[in-house]
């Protein structure tokens, strides 16, 4: 409850900030470089989602009918038994549309390690996007072509997975 509670009330911001400046401290000094900051700041946005993915599963495990907890109880069946055919089956599938949500902010959130120097999409566009404006590579409308590309490929990433998640959905259906 304390890790879920303050880590989704921190910024993701300020978590990859945290991870890159702080995180290498953790290590002996022959392992504090940029690359070591980067990979904290990428745990950092692992750490945040997975509060967030905490709080979706706990309420798919709470969504459960307690009647039909009981009702497993009363055929017999033993506490892993139940867990294993009647919560996690319910609970999984009541959890998948937050989840694939969920997926796509943190596939999003990446581009914050962009603003660390990370060679991730978003800074890559950045980049390209300086020598346009600072280069004189083309035109400034070049400017708006690689920030579209940019978000379009975020646009297929996204697509893809929830695609994906919604095919997942369709077959743990309830018919």
């Amino acid at each position: 409850s304390v890790y879920v509670d303050l880590i989704r009330g921190v910024p993701p911001i300020v978590l990859v900030l945290f991870g890159f400046l702080f995180g290498p401290e953790l290590l002996p000094e022959r392992f504090r470089t940029q690359e070591v900051g980067l990979l904290f700041a990428a745990l950092a946005i692992a750490i945040h989602s997975g509060a967030y993915q905490a709080e979706i599963f706990r309420a798919g495990f709470q969504s459960v009918p307690r009647g039909q907890l009981e009702a497993a109880q009363a055929i017999g069946l033993g506490r892993w038994r139940i867990m294993g055919f009647v919560v996690l089956p319910q609970a999984f599938r009541l959890s998948l549309p937050p989840l694939a949500n969920e997926f796509s902010v943190l596939i999003k959130d990446t581009s914050l390690l962009g603003a660390l120097g990370a060679e991730e999409l978003f800074a890559l566009g950045g980049e390209f996007g300086q020598q346009v404006i600072l280069g004189g590579i083309g035109p400034l409308s070049w400017l708006l072509a690689v920030w579209t590309a940019v978000a379009l490929v975020y646009f297929v990433i996204n697509y893809a997975i929830t695609r994906v998640l919604l095919l997942v959905e369709k077959r743990y259906r309830v018919p």
